[in-house]
C-alpha cells in the first residue's frame, strides 16, 4: 500500500491490467471520434459516405461489444 509502484490488482496479470487499460482508452476515442461525425453527419452531402459511416458505425458497435464481452471473461476469470 504504501509502495510508490503500481501494482495489478487482477491476480496480479499485468495483461489483464493493460487489456482493460487499453480498452477503455481505445472505446473513449472511438467514442469520441463517432461524437465529432455524428455532429457533422448533417454537413455531408455525399448519400454513399453517409451509408458507409452508418455501416463503420454498426461494425464497431458490433466489435466493441464482443470486445467488452471478452474483456469481461477474462477479467472476471483472473
Amino acid at each position: 500500500m504504501e509502495s510508490p509502484q503500481l501494482h495489478c490488482i487482477l491476480n496480479s496479470n499485468n495483461v489483464a491490467c493493460s487489456f482493460a487499460v487499453v480498452a477503455g482508452f481505445l472505446a473513449f476515442f472511438s467514442c469520441l471520434a463517432f461524437l465529432v461525425l455524428d455532429t457533422q453527419e448533417t454537413h455531408i452531402a455525399d448519400t454513399r459516405f453517409k451509408t458507409a459511416f452508418q455501416l463503420l458505425d454498426l461494425i464497431l458497435a458490433v466489435l466493441w461489444a464482443v470486445v467488452w464481452f471478452v474483456g469481461f471473461c477474462f477479467l472476471a476469470n483472473q
